[in-house]
């Protein structure tokens, strides 16, 4: 046991084997997690590096729009990625129904504020459907966003962390057998094994994020245009 910990630096223990091997006499350590200035240092090193490749903040945005910007962007400065990817879809989902909303009215010195509480309630799909039939997204773009509801929105908000990993193979793990020693070595992929499913989502999170807001910028800039009067 010591020698393939020393090996790894990700272990996956049940709750039980832990305990029956605490009743065993196995001497297990508690490692204690990182102080609040090594949290913060490793903080710091993963905005300094993303800071670069995050896109521009749009000028002249609408302040809950900015607002939700500024959540995404520190979302990922902390690596809070998952929650970057939630934020991103709800970004789409504002902007999609405030540009509906304005281009209904006909300007924003026209808009009524009473009649937001329709677009505020509505679902993200309806929500593509009535942009749609208002004119500020074209076919292809609600294709798209379609496929993003599919894909992202929907998993990240209700956290369908089978989904979410469900690509996912963990190679060459080492499975030890508590009971006889016996270890051997296999190939997990998530989507058959939610013990692992919660360790492998950071990383697809990590993998994802930048694309998710950049197709999410990529939208906010495409909806605006459609309502510059």
């Amino acid at each position: 046991m010591r020698e393939l910990v020393g090996d790894s630096h990700m272990i996956i223990v049940n709750p039980e084997t832990i305990e029956e091997l605490r009743h065993a006499g196995v001497p297990l350590d508690t490692i204690p997690g990182p102080t609040i200035e090594q949290l913060f240092d490793e903080r710091k090193r993963n905005a300094l590096v993303k800071i670069d490749r995050l896109p521009s903040l749009p000028q002249g945005l609408p302040p809950a729009i900015q607002t939700l910007y500024q959540e995404i962007r520190e979302c990922i400065f902390f690596g809070l990625n998952g929650a970057a990817i939630t934020m991103s879809a709800i970004l789409i989902e504002f902007v999609l129904k405030h540009t509906a909303f304005i281009r209904e009215a006909g300007s924003y010195a026209k808009a009524n504020p009473q009649d937001w509480d329709l677009f505020e309630n509505m679902e993200f799909g309806p929500a593509i459907s009535r942009a749609r039939r208002a004119g500020v997204v074209d076919a292809k773009m609600a294709k798209r966003l379609h496929s993003f509801r599919e894909s992202i929105r929907n998993p990240y908000s209700h956290f369908n962390i089978k989904k979410i990993t469900y690509d996912v193979v963990a190679g060459k793990v080492k499975r030890v057998d508590t009971a006889t020693g016996a270890i051997t070595e296999v190939d997990m992929a998530a989507k058959d094994h939610p013990m692992i499913q919660a360790q492998v989502k950071p990383w697809v999170d990590e993998r994802n994020v930048l694309m998710v807001f950049a197709f999410a910028d990529e939208v906010v800039r495409y909806l605006l245009s459609q309502i510059q009067l």
